[in-house]
């Protein structure tokens, strides 16, 4: 009486992770004694007991269902039954769990046909589930006919689905898409899968529910900027908990690094080349400086951010001759920058002065006391003058260009800013009363100064672009001192009210300056969840540079409260560095 487990297709769901499995759970099928026999016509069950004196006690029929997945229970079993004789007897209907009796009713609780068939529905927490017939005396019986109809036990899904990355570049992303490939599997397939979701960062990049299997997606990357990013993985579980999220590391880097070469007057036939190199997100691979053009002798190389050397020029150019150098960078995603430096002119022989001529152009970045220079104007002797570089209480570290550190300064647009230093003799007297020029990235002049007794200078800059500045003074040759500026957006918020209700929109609006540049420029309002901060809305500035930020809270609770900030982030084309507003606290009552 025996029957195998065979399994059907996982059925829908009746109720979330709850799922109805018939005879195809059935694993046994008996009558223990002689005294009945059974008979199975697909779903129904015919138990027959002819008359015996005496019909001895213990079980008369008996099958046993099991669960037929792993990571799942049965929480109930159902069925319908009647009888065909007219006398109850000493029969009592069970149901066990795990082998172990939960529930059972004598008899009498059965109908006798020609009555409907009675429905029964059993709780259980087991991984199988009995039915049986048990006679609960030994005495004489008549004979006996009993129909079960359709047993079915209805099997609960535990078990949370797993998920896997399979495929995230570990090299950098330089392009503006990035295809992501993981594998999503359960113990009931896809029906037992939800949603699945792919994050990088804080964005939701792709959702949807392919179900059980290998998947991959290919996303774009347009409104994530370039760094390092943590890719996140999760699924749902349908009518269970959640996968266990993963994550990843992504590298994006879809800019070339900057890169410059300075050339100021060193001395006779002399000139200092002052490299430049930068690259926030990958680094710098390589630099190499070569005179005259590309394929030209090499000058300098380096895998530093800058370096400053003093070149011979009679090593590469004949007197009266002119050249310039060239500058070509890697970084360490593969992007590709050059540079070619100001003309510079090796004296001829006769010449008023011995020393070499810089070419700047109205808009070069030595500007007015680079054009002075160049025009051969009597001007004091600087060829031994030091400089003690650039200090300012804003400054926020420094990188270094050769043996001089070069200090970044960070700012806001059109703030004030205090830059000052020093520039000294060689026997460490300072240099007075000379004429120092304040240059931004363009070279256009910011501000004037003599130095004091001590060779001391002081500007105070409302800076508007950021990038190198330079602190020149003017002597034969120009002696350069520099710092990197990174500005920050000017952003002014305003909020509404600061205590609301469930249900209710805080409005947060504002403006960014340059206002001529924050056109349709993202806005993010932000709020704080355990360490990290999470968008909640991103909007785009008006052409004025104005936005408004508005979210509606829960309609849910209340008794509780958020902190929000705005955060304007890095973005290509951007060139003002990111920026977070100080945080606003609301509360909800």
């Amino acid at each position: 009486m025996g029957a195998p487990l065979a399994l059907a297709p996982v059925a829908g769901a009746t109720e979330g992770s709850l799922y109805p499995v018939g005879v195809a759970a059935l694993v046994n099928h008996r009558a223990p004694d002689d005294q009945c026999n059974s008979r199975q016509d697909g779903a129904v069950f015919g138990v027959f007991c002819p008359p015996a004196a005496p019909s001895l006690e213990g079980t008369k029929w008996q099958i046993d269902l099991r669960a037929p997945w792993m990571g799942t229970a049965i929480e109930s079993i159902s069925w319908r039954a009647v009888r065909y004789h007219e006398t109850p007897t000493s029969i009592a209907l069970e149901v066990l769990g795990d082998g172990n009796p939960v529930w059972g009713v004598a008899e009498r609780d059965i109908p006798r046909s020609p009555a409907t068939p009675k429905a029964y529905l059993v709780g259980l927490g087991a991984q199988t589930a009995s039915l049986r017939l048990r006679q609960s005396e030994t005495r004489q019986q008549p004979n006996r006919v009993w129909s079960v109809i359709e047993p079915t036990i209805n099997v609960r899904d535990l078990e949370a689905p797993t998920i896997a990355l399979r495929g995230v570049p570990a090299d950098w992303v330089t392009a503006g898409q990035v295809r992501v490939d993981w594998s999503a599997a359960d113990n009931l397939g896809s029906d037992g899968i939800g949603q699945q979701r792919i994050f990088i960062g804080s964005r939701l990049k792709w959702t949807g529910a392919p179900g059980q299997g290998a998947h991959g997606v290919v996303v774009g990357l347009g409104d994530v900027p370039d760094g390092v990013h943590q890719v996140r993985l999760e699924a749902d579980g349908d009518g269970t908990g959640p996968a266990a999220t993963q994550t990843g590391v992504l590298q994006i880097d879809r800019a070339p690094p900057a890169a410059r070469v300075d050339i100021a007057p060193a001395g006779p036939d002399l000139v200092r080349l002052t490299v430049s190199v930068a690259d926030a997100t990958s680094g710098v691979r390589a630099w190499t400086v070569h005179a005259g053009g590309p394929g030209g002798p090499v000058v300098a190389s380096g895998t530093t951010t800058g370096l400053a050397v003093e070149v011979n020029l009679g090593d590469y150019v004949a007197p009266g001759r002119s050249l310039a150098f060239h500058l070509s960078a890697q970084d360490n995603a593969g992007h590709s920058t050059s540079f070619v430096s100001d003309l510079v002119t090796r004296a001829a022989p006769g010449a008023p002065s011995a020393l070499p001529s810089v070419r700047v152009g109205s808009d070069a970045e030595l500007g007015e006391p680079g054009r002075i220079e160049a025009s051969g104007a009597p001007l004091p002797d600087f060829s031994r003058v030091q400089t003690r570089g650039v200090v300012s209480a804003h400054a926020r570290g420094g990188t270094r260009a050769g043996r001089r550190s070069v200090p970044v300064i960070v700012a806001t647009y059109a703030r004030a800013v205090g830059i000052r230093g020093r520039f000294l003799h060689p026997n460490r007297r300072g240099l007075r009363g000379a004429t120092v020029y304040l240059l931004d990235p363009t070279g256009r002049t910011q501000g004037t100064t003599l130095t004091d007794r001590r060779g001391r200078f002081r500007f105070t800059a409302r800076p508007r672009r950021p990038g190198v500045w330079r602190v020149v003074a003017l002597g034969r040759p120009l002696v350069v001192t520099q710092a990197y500026l990174v500005v920050r957006p000017l952003v002014r918020i305003r909020i509404g009210d600061r205590s609301l209700r469930p249900g209710q929109t805080v409005r947060v609006s504002g403006v960014i300056r340059p206002r001529t540049q924050a056109r349709r420029k993202s806005v993010q309002l932000q709020w704080r969840r355990g360490d990290e901060w999470r968008p909640l809305v991103v909007t785009r500035a008006d052409r004025r540079g104005r936005f408004v930020l508005r979210y509606r809270f829960s309609s849910a609770g209340g008794g509780y409260s958020v902190r929000l900030r705005i955060l304007v982030p890095r973005e290509k084309g951007w060139r003002f560095a990111p920026i977070a507003t100080r945080r606003l606290r609301v509360e909800i009552q």
